[in-house]
């Protein structure tokens, strides 16, 4: 399987390190701080964002507004990965394999394979592996310092949830096009943005290509895919964004919607309706777990779990056994019980073993993360959880549409801060 559409999927991820091998015409282009940006990253970057744009139909785009897109960019992925290394955000050699071996596995490869595939289209497998670890950086250090200032309530949730009533299940897939405003813009300023995303509406609507305009123009995070958002739910929007497109048709653009950040242009996609209702399988299990330690080492566990598992076959009660050995102070006292549990509650290794099993069946013993296990499942049933997994997608989607808030200005605020130099050649500037 080629990697090129997978690695251009990942371009918002893969784009911030420093070339490892300068080659003999790269120079300085910009100084961020105490840090650089060299040409060779920028062109790489640009030949990174060219080919993700030609999966999207734009075949061509003036150089000089895609490395203005390119280049900001990756001033700001700069930026961000300085901030973490000054608050010691580290990810080391082994988790940062992790990750690696399962962006491979997803491609249906090893990590070797990963890398040979790399090589053979001509990418470096070293910058690879240093952008992706930018990009685990730069999301814990927004998780750090944006987390604590979301804070989501039940009457946020009631709210959200109202609104989702009125406009139902249906879902839209949206392009989209930001003329931003900086903080404390004069009202000639904000007039003369309004004036931008005016002339760029008409040209739209006059049959310009969007992913041209938006590559070239928009000041969003998704300027580089062609200002695609994908696929939203009406209620995940943001208020404005939903009236302005309750009654544009698929292909019609919304009226330019006026936001703090600026001037929004959107174009309706697609659209499709969701209403479901959500089962969930849950199992009831228990568990006996023997776990190793300084008076019992793995093999004197593994012993004592199938020793156990022993007795269990010659009819010993398994709560009574539970209660006596079992190393889990969460369910030891209630025989092992577990309560019931939905999909995916259990770490990996106890779930596939009682995913296998029927009511009424136990396990042989097996090992997990937190040792030797002898699991039973008791029993199992269906319920209609659409209501809670309602809640609980209303609050994952209040989170991040507020986290997307705070990140803006966090990062217009950091850039600010920033000591940003431009050495751009005169053929450049």
């Amino acid at each position: 399987m080629p990697l090129r559409p997978f690695l251009l999927a990942l371009f918002p991820v893969l784009m911030a390190l420093q070339a490892h091998a300068a080659t003999p015409i790269d120079r300085i282009i910009v100084v961020v701080n105490d840090g650089v940006i060299l040409k060779s990253e920028l062109e790489s970057a640009m030949a990174d964002a060219r080919d993700q744009l030609r999966q999207r139909g734009v075949q061509t785009i003036p150089r000089a507004e895609l490395r203005d897109q390119v280049l900001e960019r990756l001033v700001l992925t700069r930026i961000q990965t300085q901030r973490a290394r000054e608050a010691g955000i580290r990810v080391d050699d082994r988790e940062l394999n992790d990750v690696i071996s399962g962006i491979a596995q997803r491609n249906g490869m090893t990590q070797a394979e990963f890398a040979r595939q790399l090589r053979q289209e001509g990418r470096d497998y070293l910058e690879v592996r240093e952008r992706i670890r930018d990009e685990i950086i730069t999301q814990r250090l927004r998780q750090r310092e944006l987390q604590a200032r979301i804070n989501i309530s039940e009457d946020d949730v009631d709210a959200y949830l109202a609104q989702e009533d009125d406009v139902g299940d249906s879902e839209v897939r949206l392009s989209h096009i930001l003329i931003s405003v900086g903080d404390g813009a004069s009202p000639e300023e904000r007039q003369a943005a309004r004036d931008k995303a005016e002339a760029i509406r008409n040209q739209l609507q006059e049959g310009a290509d969007f992913a041209a305009l938006a590559a070239a123009q928009s000041d969003g995070q998704q300027a580089l895919e062609g200002g695609d958002l994908g696929w939203r739910r009406l209620a995940e929007l943001p208020p404005a964004f939903a009236r302005a497109i309750s009654s544009v048709d698929i292909g019609g653009l919304a009226p330019i919607v006026e936001a703090t950040s600026g001037y929004h242009i959107l174009r309706v996609e697609e659209r499709r309706g969701n209403s479901d209702r959500q089962m969930v399988t849950e199992t009831r299990a228990r568990h006996i777990l023997i776990q190793p330690d300084e008076l019992m080492d793995e093999e004197a566990a593994r012993e004592r779990a199938f020793e156990l598992s022993e007795r269990l076959n010659e009819g010993a009660d398994f709560a009574e056994l539970a209660r006596e050995f079992s190393d889990d102070p969460g369910s030891k006292n209630d025989g092992g019980d577990l309560g019931w549990q939905a999909p995916g509650q259990m770490v990996d290794a106890f779930q596939r073993q009682i995913d296998a099993l029927e009511p009424g069946e136990r396990s042989r013993p097996f090992r997990s993360e937190f040792g030797w296990h002898i699991a039973e499942v008791v029993d199992r049933r269906e319920r209609d959880a659409t209501e809670e997994l309602r809640r609980q997608r209303a609050r994952q989607v209040i989170g991040e549409r507020r986290m997307q808030e705070e990140y803006e200005i966090w990062l217009r605020r950091l850039r600010d801060e920033a000591y940003i130099e431009y050495r751009l050649g005169e053929d450049e500037a």
